[in-house]
Parts: structure tokens; sequence; C-alpha cells
């Protein structure tokens, strides 16, 4: 009998690097159309009249329906694997990100009830919030997470963080830079029959156009699906199943490890997990949608900088790119130091983080000290933002296993998008009723994050995780007749 192993010591990098590598650049070219967003707020707002409010409803219906696809993407990804659920998403995604350049300032409105809706804000809600956030949850760090943690086992967190850290550079590197280029080409650009792309449609259009000619073809060419399609195992170790003397060895798996995924409702780490996660969704939706006009907010015309002047936008879009780009670090550190430490323990110092940057956002600027706040916050935000997805990604891969895994971490995802949703909706309201100030909305994120850290912090990871358990693999409830009798009972 011969067993699989992978490349030979000194052979080939192993295959699941490159599917890191993939992952990291999909997520670098296709997400920044939506943490910039907030780049376009105070740009579209006078162009079609809108309000703060009512471009708060497109930001948070896209949140909202991103997060209730995503059990369905998660369950497609599944089902056909991260080639054609990746490739397909981005391309209808980076057609429909570039077609909002060409949104007209329409004059007719829809009756709906009580409410009249503009038909140009209608139309920016139907391409953005439903078609390109739908298909963003098809090619969604939750997907990508999905797909790395099959790769690996021993350097599951740092594998997971290095390919989150995508969404963080892409930030850092494309949000400053759009900005920059809303100024430069403000009054001058393409002309595409009676509109000309200038100002922030040329950089909706650009955004688009990496999507479908970067992230797309990226996915379909170097992604699959896991390490035994191509005969190899996770980190690229020989074969797991039997020891260095060729005897069977025992398979360490989570206390719930799970064929379906509604079972994992029945158990408390589900619970924990999601609760924690629905406080990340209420800070970073109301961050990715609110952040930039607030800064602009706080922030004089001109801003001094070390030794420089800078326009309020140019700048506040490079504090949230700092911020963003920051987060690479904190995927990276937390990365390591969950595979060295109990990764719940890792994941409430996160939010812990988190809570003391939205305090000295709020707090600082009271006192006069605006510029500090944000610094502060960019510091300390970047740190945390992103490094709770890894290692929520990680800790339910390690208690619920893979076979549903997909389908487990879009619920979780979709926990996260609902709060989003309310958080960006009342960030926008309430910005209208007191007086245009983000102070309570801002400072009601922040104390959520102190249940958030203790639902994390309780996880009772020891006795969950597979990461500690050598028991042999647990006979399934659902897992068929060839699984040899016994009935796991949650």
């Amino acid at each position: 009998m011969t067993t699989k192993s992978a490349a030979p010591v000194g052979g080939s990098l192993y295959f699941g690097w490159y599917i890191v590598a993939t992952c990291f650049f999909v997520a670098f070219l296709s997400i920044p159309g939506r943490q910039g967003f907030g780049l376009f707020v105070t740009e579209m707002e006078p162009t079609f009249g809108w309000n703060r409010a009512d471009i708060s409803w497109v930001g948070s219906i896209g949140f909202l329906l991103n997060g209730a696809m995503q059990p369905i993407m998660g369950a497609l990804f599944d089902k056909y694997g991260p080639r054609k659920v990746f490739g397909f998403g981005l391309v209808i995604m980076g057609l429909a990100t570039m077609s909002l350049a060409f949104i007209k300032d329409l004059e007719a409105t829809l009756p709906l009830g009580f409410v009249n809706i503009p038909l140009d804000l209608l139309w920016f809600m139907v391409v953005f919030s439903i078609v390109v956030n739908t298909c963003l949850s098809a090619a969604s760090i939750t997907n990508m997470l999905a797909l790395v943690v099959r790769w690996f086992r021993r350097k599951r967190s740092k594998a997971t963080a290095l390919a989150a850290c995508g969404t963080s550079i892409g930030g850092l590197l494309t949000i400053p830079f759009a900005a920059y280029l809303m100024g430069v080409i403000d009054s001058s650009g393409i002309t595409w029959g009676d509109i000309t792309l200038a100002g922030w449609r040329t950089v909706w259009f650009l955004l688009g156009m990496v999507v479908v000619f970067g992230a797309a073809p990226l996915a379909v060419f170097f992604l699959r699906p896991s390490p035994a399609e191509m005969g190899l195992n996770p980190d690229g170790d020989p074969d797991p199943s039997v020891d260095s003397g060729g005897a069977p060895m025992r398979r360490a798996t989570g206390a719930y490890e799970v064929d379906s995924w509604s079972r994992c409702f029945k158990t408390a780490p589900m619970w924990q997990l999601s609760g924690a996660y629905v406080v990340c969704g209420i800070t970073t939706g109301l961050l990715s949608i609110h952040f930039i006009p607030y800064a602009e907010d706080v922030l004089p015309a001109q801003v001094n900088f070390l030794g420089g002047v800078w326009d309020e936008k140019v700048f506040a879009g490079l504090v949230f790119g700092v911020m963003t780009g920051l987060n690479a670090f904190g995927v990276i550190i937390t990365g390591f130091l969950g595979d060295r430490m109990r990764r719940k323990n890792v994941l409430a110092a996160v939010y812990a983080t988190r809570g003391v940057a939205f305090m000295c956002l709020v707090f600082l600027p009271l006192f006069g000290h605006g510029m500090l706040g944000l610094i502060m916050f960019a510091l300390l935000s970047g740190m945390s933002w992103v490094a709770s997805v890894p290692l929520t990604s990680t800790l339910t891969a390690d208690v619920y296993g893979f076979r549903a895994l997909g389908t487990i971490s879009g619920w979780v995802f979709f926990a996260h998008q609902i709060e989003s949703f309310f958080s960006i909706q009342f960030a926008g309201y309430a910005y209208v009723w007191f007086n245009e100030s983000y102070f309570w909305p801002f400072l009601i994120a922040g104390l959520t994050l102190i249940p958030a850290t203790i639902m994390a912090f309780s996880i009772n990871e020891y006795h969950y995780s597979g990461r500690y358990n050598t028991a042999p693999a647990p006979q399934l409830a659902t897992a068929g007749a060839g699984t040899g009798g016994g009935t796991r009972v949650y």
C-alpha cells in the first residue's frame, strides 16, 4: 500500500502557500471597493442631493445582504469548490462596480408607502447593495479562510493571518490613492456618452476593472479545494494517518465536529463565537461607512501634518488607509500567537484593544485633541480590526471540523453583518438627529466591545478544540451507514 506524502524536503514549495498568496491578492484587489465606500459619501451626496441617512441605507443594506448570502455562498463553496464560486462572483462584482460610474442624477422618485425613494438612490442601492455585495459574499474573506484552514493544521493561524492581510494591504494602498485620484481628476476624465467619468466616477470604474481583470483570473487559475485533490496533506506533512513506524494514528477532532451545519446551533461555542462576532459587525460596519466622513468632520479643511499641508479628504483617506494597513501587522501577530497560545485568549485581547481604540476616538476630541484621537484610534483599531476574522474562522474549524465549514462560517458571518446593518443605519440617522454628530453611535459601538471580550474569553477552548483533543474521531449522527454505530448527542 502507498501513502500520500508531501513534496520532499528541498523540493518545491508546498502548494498551500500558493493558496494563501492567491487569497491575499484576491482580497487585496476586491475588498477596497467596499472598504472605501466612505470616500464616496461626501462626493455623491452633493451630486444627487442625498443626505447622510439616505446613503447609509445603501451601505447598511449592502452589509445585510452580504451576510444573508454568506451561508448560501458557503454551501455553494462546500459543494462546487472555490474556483467556480469565486470566479463567477468576482466577474459579476467587478462589472457591477464599473457600472456605478454611470449613475445619473434623476429627478423622479418612487413612492413606497410613507417613503418616496429617489430613483438615482434606488439605482445605487440595487447595484451596490444587492449585486456587488451579493457577489462579494461569494469571494468573501470568510470563504477564503474556510479554504485556507483545509490546507493547514499546525500552521493554521499563521496561514489564515497571512491570507487575511490582503484586505489590510489593499486598504492601505488603494484607499489613499483613490482619495488622491478623486482630487486629481475632479474636473476631467473619460467621456462616455453624455457622462464624463471624472472624480468619484473614475474611481468606481477603476476599482471594478481590477476585480474583473485581476482578482477573477487569479482565483480561477490558482485556487484548489483541498490538499487531497493534489495528493498532499495539510502543511505538506507526510501522511498524518500513520506514525513514523507505520502504525495508525488517532485523528484529533473538535468536541462538536459535524457534517450538518444545523447541529452547531445546539452547542455553546457557536453562540459564543457568533455573539462576539455580532459586536465585531457593529464596530467594523460603522467604520467602513462612517469613519472617513467622521474624520472629515473632525479635521480642518487644510491639515498641517509632518511639515505638509493636506486636503481633509486625502488626509482622512490616509488615516483610514494606515488603519487598514496596520491590520496586516495585527493579523500576523495574532496569527503567530494563535498557534502558540489559546486562540480564545488572543481573540478576547483583540476585542479589548478595539474597545480602548473607540474610547480614544470618542473622548479625546472632547478635550480638543481630535487629531490625536484619530491617530490613536488608527493605531489601536488597526492592530485589532481584521485580527478577529482569522481567529474566529480558525476557532470554528477547530471545534466543528471541515465537513460543513463554509456554511457554518457563513452563518457566523451573517450574524456579523446583521449588526453591521443596524449600526450603519443608526449612525446615519443619529448624525442627523444629534446635530451632525457621531458621538453617540461611536460611543455605543465602543461599549459593546466589553461583552464581546467576555464572550470570547469564556469559550472553553481546551475542552472543545481539536488542538487539545487526542481522542478518536467521533461517530456522527449524520455521517451515514458506514460510520459504524453510535450517535453523537448534543
